[in-house]
């Protein structure tokens, strides 16, 4: 009894609040880009991800009644669509256009998927699965973000670019939601967040075998922003919520 309510109850209520931090991550460096009026190298497409992920979320908790999956993701929605939203308004032109093809991207998706989910007469189940599926498949170009960061410190030997607190945060992170996943005996919940896990153990570990060699640059919180719409999706090294439950 006391494992049962440790794993699902204990675990994804932990869970909701570090996913809270995550997704609040980079919502000082939303706030300082309307303060100066200038977007500078802030990249915005994981935000557009996390809007994205956050409303694949939702529709995931309300087909299976997760009180604990959407509490993790209202917030996640609120800010992604704040942050996505102030971002647009300071960025330039080029930046724009990559922005508005990363909504109709996701947008696609999802619209494709409810299409196949309303109208293909499947179960109960058979609703779940596919909307898991493609639940999953946004989480995980979300997921993809900091992997640029990973190939840079191998790379360049310095581990200055990996910040150790929000590696460790995912950690934790994928570590509460997986154990509530098995509990519930839901794939689409341990599965991606095992994921999770080996990502931040693997930025942890790199953080502690490569030196931190500052480089004489100005900070930036995300990584520079590459042309193409993809390339920008995946090289985001942002220390911005993770995709989350």
């Amino acid at each position: 009894m006391a494992d049962s309510v440790l794993m699902k109850h204990v675990a994804p209520g932990l869970g909701c609040l570090v996913a809270w931090a995550l997704f609040a991550s980079p919502f000082k460096a939303v706030l300082q880009v309307r303060a100066t009026k200038m977007l500078g190298s802030l990249n915005p497409l994981p935000m557009v991800a996390m809007w994205a992920n956050c409303v694949a979320w939702l529709v995931y908790s309300f087909l299976t009644v997760d009180i604990y999956v959407l509490a993790s993701n209202i917030p996640g929605l609120l800010l992604g669509s704040f942050m996505t939203i102030s971002c647009y308004g300071y960025a330039d032109e080029k930046t724009r256009n990559i922005m508005v093809q990363g909504v109709m991207f996701f947008a696609t998706v999802l619209t494709a998927a409810g299409i196949a989910v309303s109208f293909g007469k499947f179960d109960h189940a058979g609703t779940v699965y596919i909307w898991g599926c493609t639940t999953v498949f946004i989480l995980l170009i979300f997921y993809s973000a900091p992997l640029s960061a990973l190939a840079e410190v191998l790379r360049t030997r310095s581990s200055a670019s990996l910040y150790l607190p929000f590696a460790a945060m995912n950690v934790a992170n994928g570590l509460l939601w997986t154990a509530y996943g098995l509990a519930l005996g839901d794939l689409f919940i341990y599965g991606p967040n095992m994921v999770r896990m080996d990502r931040g153990t693997g930025s942890s570990i790199c953080h502690e075998m490569s030196p931190s060699i500052e480089v004489p640059t100005v900070p930036v919180l995300c990584s520079q922003q590459p042309p193409r719409m993809h390339a920008r999706l995946v090289t985001g090294s942002c220390r911005a919520g993770a995709a989350l439950p």
